[in-house]
C-alpha cells in the first residue's frame, strides 16, 4: 500500500501562525463632532441627576401606603404610571413589579418592607 503525502510541509514542532496583521489607520484624534457629543453626554447626565424618579420598589411602597389596602401588581402599576412615580417602555410592566416584589420579600424576609397576603396581592408593612 502506498500513502499518499500530504503537500503540507511539516515542520518538527508546532506550527506557527502568521501574526496578525495591524489595519491601517489606527484611532484617530476626536473631531470637534466627537467632543460636542461629549458635552451633551454629560448634560444630560446633570439633567437625569436633578430630574430623579424613584425605582418602581419605592413607587410601590408609596402607591401602597396611599392605599392603605393590598392591591395587585397590576393595581399597584396602574396607580402608580396615573400619579406619574413611574415610567416605563416595557410591555409587561405588572409582571416585572411583581417578580420584583416577590425578589425583595425572598431577599429581605421578616425585615422586608412588602409582604404577599393573598394570591397576586401585596401590602406594605407597618
Amino acid at each position: 500500500m502506498t500513502s499518499k503525502k500530504s503537500s503540507r510541509k511539516q515542520t518538527g514542532g508546532t506550527a506557527s501562525r502568521p501574526a496578525k496583521r495591524k489595519k491601517a489607520g489606527g484611532p484617530a484624534a476626536p473631531t470637534a463632532a466627537d467632543v460636542s457629543a461629549g458635552a451633551k453626554k454629560s448634560a444630560k447626565a446633570d439633567k437625569t441627576a436633578k430630574d430623579h424618579r424613584p425605582s418602581a420598589l419605592s413607587a410601590a411602597a408609596q402607591v401602597l401606603a396611599d392605599a392603605g389596602e393590598p392591591l395587585s401588581a397590576g393595581e399597584i402599576v396602574k396607580r402608580m404610571l396615573e400619579n406619574g412615580l413611574w415610567q416605563t417602555k416595557g410591555r409587561t410592566p405588572q409582571a416585572t413589579l411583581y417578580s420584583a416584589l416577590l425578589r425583595r420579600i425572598r431577599k429581605d424576609g421578616a425585615n422586608s418592607r412588602f409582604r404577599k397576603v393573598d394570591c397576586g396581592r401585596f401590602e406594605l408593612v407597618k
